[in-house]
């Protein structure tokens, strides 16, 4: 009989369901759970082609198909996300509340209403913000970003291989994140009262592209959330020298939240 839970597992800005590694994937199944990798919608596609299409893509959109999927397990599952993926997965967990055994915030991205007005974050994207009408555009692969915002602690023959696998992300996605107060359908907004489960928020000392101020300003929205600062951590918390740190949090808080 098998007895692993199953987790999905939510990637972030410019990334498919094979981005996290087979590293962070294994070590997750030797915990015991059924690890579920989905790429989120046009992800899948040649970069030029998923540009067109992904650009006026709502957050909604996402939740949507990732509701689905979660409906289609046979019992609640944990929900791990990471960066973009970490706020869709508060977002999923608080549409179904229900089917959420457990939240898992790697580096999340900000919800409304958490500031993210940070200098080494609007480096990182205020190009993108820059273009006429940026929320019809997508918000494409920027290398600098990644060197040094996102993966600053890896080699660069890493960062390098990770580059050539991304793609592009929705420019609406991002408007209404950053800019949540003037979006009318509040797509950005987590229902977190809704969300009992438990919440384990990880940020990094070195993450310069989702600031460990937000992640600590995601965990005090839960009354049932534990938040983890790793020292000398990037973006990157599923890779390099911060899997093993991240993969023993994640094993402790699996422990007292069974």
């Amino acid at each position: 009989m098998n007895n692993k839970k199953p987790i999905i597992l939510i990637h972030g800005t410019w990334c498919k369901g094979n981005s996290w590694g087979d590293a962070f994937i294994e070590a997750l199944e030797n915990l015991d759970l059924k690890v579920y990798t989905p790429t989120l919608r046009h992800h899948d596609l040649p970069l030029g082609e998923g540009a067109t299409k992904v650009a006026s893509l709502s957050l909604t959109d996402y939740v949507d198909d990732l509701s689905i999927l979660l409906r289609s397990l046979p019992e609640p599952a944990y929900i791990l996300g990471h960066s973009l993926g970490g706020l869709i997965a508060q977002l999923l967990a608080a549409r179904e509340p229900h089917l959420c055994r457990g939240l898992i915030l790697l580096g999340p991205a900000p919800m409304a209403g958490v500031n993210a007005l940070y200098p080494t974050m609007i480096q990182a994207f205020y190009k993108h913000f820059m273009q006429w009408k940026f929320w019809k555009k997508p918000l494409m692969p920027n290398k600098v970003t990644l060197d040094k915002y996102c993966m600053n602690l890896q080699s660069q023959e890493v960062r390098d291989q990770f580059y050539d696998n991304l793609v592009a992300e929705s420019g609406r996605a991002y408007a209404e994140m950053a800019l949540w107060f003037l979006d009318g359908k509040k797509a950005a907004t987590v229902d977190t009262e809704s969300i009992q489960a438990p919440v384990l928020v990880v940020s990094g000392s070195e993450d310069k592209v989702v600031v460990p101020a937000i992640a600590e300003a995601t965990a005090k929205k839960y009354k049932n959330a534990t938040y983890i600062f790793l020292q000398g951590s990037d973006h990157m918390y599923m890779m390099g020298q911060s899997l093993p740190k991240t993969m023993t949090y994640i094993n402790a808080w699996l422990d007292q939240t069974a």
